[in-house]
């Protein structure tokens, strides 16, 4: 083929990961924190405590872990440890990051990552105060026998309803949220961000998403991604109000997806959680509307794959909590990938050895990731069929790619989404996987590719390259 002649020497090279579209810290060349692991086995294996292998501060974290443990063994179901230990410093982390926002650590809830969760909704309609939407308490449906996962997916839905219901989901945005929602029962509504406005939440077109939604469904969800992936965009505070009045207006349970926090890298947009927009615009919203917010081990500082994560129920009714807190109801973490959280929600402390090394990997991740998507934003703008929106925090960047009509006709004479053709031409010719935008939603009529921004800044320059250098030849092909 002559794209594949065309990029010859455009290979990046043995030390560049194949997939170069993911959000995988480890997947993409970044290693792991040492001293994450360096606890977990002296968890593990106690008679590391007394050896000098190990670093004095990782032993004695382990200590503080062991003493919390069933008989000093992180082998034991540990309910106590999974129950109030670990919630207890997520509430005093969360309230941190919130700017003294109070969270009961009965409303932190361990699970084993965020693709195991799906929220519950509320089933009737709301009420009013004082001229502000104030929505009703959510209600859950009957609980089934099924495996724990589907438990909390049947939670979502009213199977008692002839109407299912509706989860409205952003597009872009992970393919998760969709496909959580239908194997629920429940119909995907999606709803577009808007690309000129830097990937910002279009509430009219969300509103006109949710009209539409209603002669086929009951929209009772409200799905939003902050920072944004695949986008890289951190919503603003007023996008952040305007999303949590129009929850309140249409009585949507708001579930915030949050995982990417630790990777936004703009001081000129900072990460704020929706939990303290909330709070700080006061009564009546700050007590009524319901949300639940998600944690990632894997998409943390640490990047790690330990099934690790929580949510936060925020304004939702302790007898709707019953359901989270048995231990069968959802699939709960790893024991290894609850010790790692446990010391990430640990205070920052100028005397702590862990500490001072998590806080300097804090500041090279933001530092790193900044100077990744300056890198890819100045490469892009000087290559021509590729525009970028601005970047301020999460994993990947997601051009839009200018594909010549020829290649449109191609790609659906063989049965592809144009994209998916552009990245199985560019897999062939580089070696170089990228996600193609079709992967998460995209406008008709507007092609894109997720680039990773975890990658090794020389892997990244390379990839760069080979793209580019790629996608003119593409041009030159099809055009």
């Amino acid at each position: 083929m002559a794209t594949t002649e065309g990029t010859s020497g455009t290979s990046p090279g043995a030390d560049v990961p194949r997939d170069c579209g993911g959000d995988d810290a480890h997947a993409v060349g970044r290693g792991p924190l040492a001293v994450l692991r360096q606890v977990a086995a002296a968890c593990i294996l106690p008679d590391l405590l007394e050896t000098p292998t190990l670093p004095e501060g990782a032993r004695r974290r382990a200590r503080r872990v062991l003493q919390e443990m069933d008989a000093g063994n992180i082998g034991g179901y540990n309910h106590e440890h999974r129950s109030l230990g670990v919630p207890t410093r997520v509430a005093r982390f969360l309230e941190r990051r919130d700017g003294g926002v109070p969270c009961d650590p009965r409303d932190v809830i361990m699970c084993s990552g965020t693709a195991s969760i799906v929220p519950v909704s509320p089933t009737h309609p709301g009420g009013r105060s004082g001229g502000v939407p104030v929505p009703s308490p959510i209600t859950l449906s009957s609980p089934s026998s099924s495996p724990p996962t589907k438990f909390v997916l049947s939670l979502l839905v009213d199977e008692s309803s002839a109407v299912p219901t509706g989860a409205l989901v952003p597009v872009p945005g992970p393919p998760l949220l969709g496909a959580a929602a239908e194997l629920a029962g429940a119909v995907a509504v999606p709803y577009p961000l808007a690309e000129e406005r830097g990937w910002d939440v279009d509430v009219p077109a969300l509103r006109r998403a949710l009209r539409r939604a209603r002669a086929t469904c009951r929209p009772k969800v409200l799905c939003v991604v902050n920072p944004g992936d695949p986008t890289g965009h951190v919503l603003s505070r007023r996008s952040m109000e305007d999303v949590i009045r129009l929850a309140a207006e249409e009585n949507l349970l708001l579930l915030a997806d949050e995982v990417q926090q630790e990777r936004a890298f703009d001081p000129e947009r900072p990460f704020l959680s929706f939990k303290r927009v909330l709070w700080e615009m006061g009564a009546p919203l700050a007590s009524a509307v319901q949300l639940i917010s998600f944690y990632s081990l894997s998409k943390s500082v640490a990047g790690d794959g330990f099934r690790a994560g929580f949510l936060e129920l925020v304004n939702v009714e302790g007898g709707v909590t019953r359901p989270f807190h048995l231990a069968q109801s959802i699939p709960r973490p790893s024991v290894l990938g609850r010790v790692m959280l446990d010391v990430l929600m640990d205070p920052p402390d100028e005397g702590d050895p862990i500490q001072q090394v998590l806080e300097e990997h804090r500041r090279d991740l933001t530092r790193s990731l900044a100077v990744a998507a300056r890198l890819l934003g100045e490469r892009l703008a000087q290559a021509p069929g590729f525009c970028l929106q601005p970047l301020h925090g999460g994993a990947r960047a997601f051009p839009r790619v200018q594909l010549p009509p020829r290649a449109l006709s191609q790609a659906r004479a063989l049965g592809l989404e144009p994209d998916v053709f552009f990245c199985q031409k560019l897999l062939e010719a580089t070696g170089i996987a990228l996600a193609p935008g079709s992967e998460f939603g995209q406008l008709e009529g507007t092609h894109h590719v997720a680039v990773s921004l975890l990658l090794p800044l020389p892997a990244l320059e390379r990839v760069l390259r080979a793209l580019t250098q790629f996608h003119a030849a593409f041009l030159r092909e099809f055009s």
